[in-house]
């Protein structure tokens, strides 16, 4: 027997039996104290993996609405050596990087929230913006020349990680991987839509393939090439091609919300249905543009393996079963 536990033994066998009872309260307390936090933890109400890269990050939405993501995927996204919260901990406060964070950011990542995930008593987290915050940081510390040698592999992570999703983007992405976006509220889905749209009307670009047309045109069995009333041969890309890309590419966006908001602030001007400018020019490049590119590509996809019209629907409600009915949405 050492020393210690000696020595414990005769302090309990010195102590009165009202010194005995008063020591077990006192830790009966403070177990009880340690229950009643864990109960008032926020809770998680959806969770899931978000995929980055090649990285699978842990994420949740809790009850208030916050999306986070657990303390060990902030070190997995960085690439940090070790997984652990801590290491993400202490590579931020570092000399370099923790000169960019800023106080602020400093004890928001000393002080990640508490929280009870569905399969766990309690976990920590960080809210989802900060990683952006912590990348933007990083690559402001690589700018200014503040990073070590050791470093330098952070800036050529920070560099993906912000690229893959903008400031934006991350509370949608947490919601897709959650499955949150099937339940979220209207206040919710309006923040959510807005993210899909740029401030200021981009100037136009290309964003519809030549190719998108052609299989179209033999989807619907129809001429690949047409002559105008000039004489002049151009792709043929008849008006109820634009019902269908309506219809099936930009109605799946947040199932009609986005469209909504885009017959709002971009209206029909004239009896024709003209408009003053094309759907896309007013999506925000790094969050709207991607997912238009994204649904194009899966309606690319089902008309190359579509015989008919008739097939090409039946394959995309078996693809899109979450959209609603869409109705008669007029043309674009």
């Amino acid at each position: 027997m050492n020393d210690r536990k000696k020595g414990g033994e005769a302090r309990a066998k010195s102590l009165t039996p009202d010194e005995r009872k008063a020591i077990a309260q006192v830790a009966a307390s403070a177990r009880w104290a340690k229950k009643e936090v864990a109960t008032n933890l926020p809770k998680a109400t959806h969770q899931g993996k978000m995929i980055v890269g090649e990285v699978e990050l842990d994420c949740y939405v809790l009850e208030d609405g916050r999306r986070l993501i657990h303390k060990r995927g902030m070190a997995k996204a960085l690439n940090l050596k070790s997984a652990g919260g801590n290491a993400f901990l202490r590579s931020m406060t570092r000399k370099g990087i923790g000169s960019e964070l800023g106080q602020k950011l400093v004890q928001i990542i000393e002080n990640p929230v508490i929280f009870k995930p569905l399969t766990m008593d309690s976990a920590h987290g960080y809210d989802a913006e900060v990683l952006v915050e912590v990348c933007k940081a990083i690559r402001r510390a690589h700018e200014g020349g503040k990073l070590t040698g050791s470093q330098e592999f952070l800036a050529v992570q920070a560099a993906v990680l912000l690229n893959a999703f903008a400031k934006v983007g991350v509370a949608a992405l947490i919601d897709e991987a959650t499955g949150f976006q099937e339940v979220r509220g209207p206040d919710a889905l309006r923040l959510l839509v807005q993210q899909y749209i740029e401030a200021e009307k981009r100037e136009w670009e290309k964003q519809f393939p030549d190719e998108y047309y052609d299989r179209l045109n033999e989807l619907y069995g129809s001429k690949r090439m047409t002559r105008t009333s000039t004489g002049i041969v151009i792709q043929n890309r008849p008006q109820h091609f634009a019902l269908f890309t309506r219809k099936y590419v930009y109605h799946p966006l947040e199932n009609g919300a986005v469209l909504d908001e885009l017959d709002q602030i971009n209206p029909k001007i004239d009896r024709k249905g003209n408009r003053r400018a094309r759907f896309h020019q007013h999506l925000s490049y790094d969050y709207g543009l991607q997912k238009l590119k994204r649904q194009m590509q899966e309606v690319m996809t089902l008309m190359a393996v579509s015989d008919s019209v008739g097939q090409f629907k039946r394959l995309f409600q078996k693809r899109f079963p979450q959209v609603g009915d869409q109705g008669d949405l007029g043309l674009d």
